[in-house]
């Protein structure tokens, strides 16, 4: 761990959180295919975030803000945004990661309870829409993390 933070990390880590509220896994299975030092974490995370991106679709799925699956994704936020860049200084990371996560969670919450209302459409282009933002989120971060 040899960088000193910067404001390019700390706003990756945000956005890396924010994906996590949106997506719990993708962000983790993302960086895993970049960051992980052996290939057994992707093979594992990858499967388990594609199962939730059907998951989510899915009429039963409970709400991302129940305690469980918020608590998951604001721990996953931080631990993402901790994974993302080499600092000695994780604890800002970590806590930008978090609150980028609940951010995440209470937005993409609200948008996909409001724009099928408002478009008369269904919830399923909304929730693809929010997959792919959660995806170009990580890419970004990874970018900005690495400048």
């Amino acid at each position: 761990m040899s960088r000193t933070l910067s404001a390019s990390m700390l706003t990756g880590a945000s956005l890396v959180g924010l994906a996590t509220g949106m997506r719990s896994l993708l962000p983790l299975a993302l960086l895993s295919t970049t960051h992980a030092r052996s290939r057994a974490l992707p093979a594992v995370l990858l499967p388990l975030a594609a199962t939730e991106l059907v998951a989510d679709k899915l009429p039963g799925t409970g709400s991302r803000l129940a305690p469980a699956p918020l608590a998951f994704r604001l721990l996953a936020g931080g631990l993402g945004a901790a994974w993302l860049t080499r600092s000695r200084r994780r604890v800002p990371l970590i806590l930008a990661g978090a609150a980028g996560a609940l951010a995440g969670a209470l937005l993409g919450f609200r948008a996909r309870t409001r724009l099928p209302a408002l478009t008369r459409t269904t919830d399923l282009p909304w929730a693809v829409l929010e997959d792919l933002s959660a995806a170009v989120l990580v890419r970004t971060a990874v970018g900005l993390a690495s400048a």
